[in-house]
C-alpha cells in the first residue's frame, strides 16, 4: 500500500460543476452572508442527481436562508427537472418558508413529456390560517401588480398543517420569472414576520421529519412515474440541509 499516496490523493474535494451564468440574484436579505456549501449527488440506473446548495445568513435580519441549484436528468432519455434557485427561507420562531424553482421537460403533474415548462410553487407550512392570509394578501397584491397569473391548490398528499401551495408557471425557460417570484416571496415573508408575534420555542421538527422522513418517499415515487430514478436516501439527504439548522 502506498502511504504517501493515500495521504496526498484520497478524496480531493469535488467541483460543483454549476454554470454561474445561470445563477441568480439573491433575494434583497440586508447583509446577507454565505456560511456553508454543499454537494449532495446521487446516481440510480441511467439517472443522476446532482444538488449543489448554499447556506446563507443574515444576524441583522434573523434570517436563514438555503439555495439550491440541482439537476435531476436520465442520460439517454435526455428527460429532466432542474431546480433553479430554490430556497427554504426562514427566521427563528417563525414558519418556514419554501419556494421551489424547477424548470423541466416532464410534467409533474400528468408525468407525461412535454416543452420545456418554468413552474413555481411557494409553501409557508405551520403557519395558521390567518397568519397565512397576511403573508397571501401582500404576496398575491405583488404578483396582481406585476401581472402573473397565480394560484392556490391544497394538495391532498400534503398533511393539513402544510397548507395550500400558492404557484405560477411559464412557458420555456423563465429565470426572470424566478427571480421575480422569489424577491415576492421574501418582502412578503419580510412582513409576515413584522406582522406576528415570535413563537419561543417554535417546533421546527413537525416539518423536518416530514421532508426528511415522508416527503422524500413521496418524491422518490413521483420520479420514478416521470420515468427518473431518485432514491429516497438522495432526497432525504437534499431536505435534511434544506430544512435543519435552526
Amino acid at each position: 500500500m502506498n502511504t504517501e499516496a493515500f495521504i496526498s490523493d484520497y478524496l480531493k474535494p469535488s467541483l460543483d460543476g454549476l454554470d454561474r451564468s445561470f445563477t441568480l440574484v439573491l433575494p434583497g436579505i440586508p447583509d446577507l452572508h454565505k456560511n456553508g456549501e454543499f454537494i449532495v449527488q446521487g446516481r440510480q440506473d441511467k439517472t443522476f442527481s446532482t444538488n449543489i446548495i448554499t447556506k446563507y445568513e443574515s444576524t441583522s435580519a434573523g434570517i436563514r436562508l438555503v439555495e439550491v441549484y440541482k439537476n435531476t436528468e436520465e442520460q439517454e432519455k435526455g428527460i429532466f427537472v432542474r431546480l433553479v434557485g430554490t430556497i427554504s427561507l426562514v427566521k427563528k420562531g417563525y414558519p418556514f418558508l419554501f419556494l421551489d424553482a424547477a424548470v423541466s421537460n416532464v410534467s409533474p403533474l400528468t408525468t407525461q413529456q412535454e416543452p420545456l415548462t418554468t413552474r413555481i410553487a411557494i409553501h409557508l407550512p405551520q403557519a395558521g390560517s390567518e397568519q397565512r392570509k397576511i403573508f397571501s394578501d401582500v404576496l398575491n397584491r405583488k404578483a396582481e401588480s406585476a401581472g402573473l397569473a397565480y394560484k392556490e391548490v391544497q394538495l391532498d398528499k400534503l398533511p393539513d398543517f402544510w397548507g395550500p401551495l400558492w404557484s405560477v408557471h411559464a412557458e420555456g425557460l423563465n429565470l426572470e420569472l424566478i427571480a421575480t417570484v422569489r424577491e415576492f416571496a421574501w418582502e412578503s415573508y419580510n412582513t409576515f414576520c413584522g406582522q406576528i408575534e415570535e413563537t419561543a420555542g417554535f417546533d421546527y421538527g413537525t416539518v423536518q421529519r416530514h421532508m426528511v422522513f415522508k416527503h422524500s418517499q413521496i418524491e422518490h415515487h413521483l420520479f420514478t412515474a416521470m420515468g427518473l430514478s431518485v432514491p429516497a436516501e438522495a432526497q432525504a439527504a437534499f431536505f435534511s440541509v434544506l430544512v435543519a439548522g435552526v
